[in-house]
């Protein structure tokens, strides 16, 4: 079990730093990322902002960075949640990852 819950971190970790690249690179309006299976609804700055407060919001709840403003009870719920909105809005390979340790640190 703990090293599921390892696991599950380190998942958590890369799919918070891919989200925090393709938020930014969104921002940017970065031709790289148009093979990405997303859909833009909204401006393009608005979704690279929400990929990289979603990202911050799980890296935080994570524990893998340290901002009290940002840091909730039920962890492992919140994580989720921001994994399923990252996949949702702005970062596809970021948001899977982070759901997938989510679900790794449940178990």
């Amino acid at each position: 079990m703990a090293e599921l819950k390892k696991i599950g971190d380190i998942l958590i970790l890369l799919g918070g730093i891919v989200g925090l690249i393709e938020g930014i690179l969104t921002i940017l309006q970065n031709p790289l990322l148009r093979f990405l299976p997303y859909v833009v609804l909204v401006d393009p700055l608005i979704t690279g902002i929400l990929g990289i407060i979603f990202s911050l919001i799980a890296l935080v709840n994570s524990g893998n960075l340290k901002i009290k403003v940002l840091e909730f009870q039920n962890k492992w719920l919140v994580v989720l949640i921001m994994g399923i909105l990252m996949y949702l809005f702005a970062s596809g390979l970021g948001g899977a990852l982070v759901i997938i340790g989510a679900i790794l640190l449940l178990l």
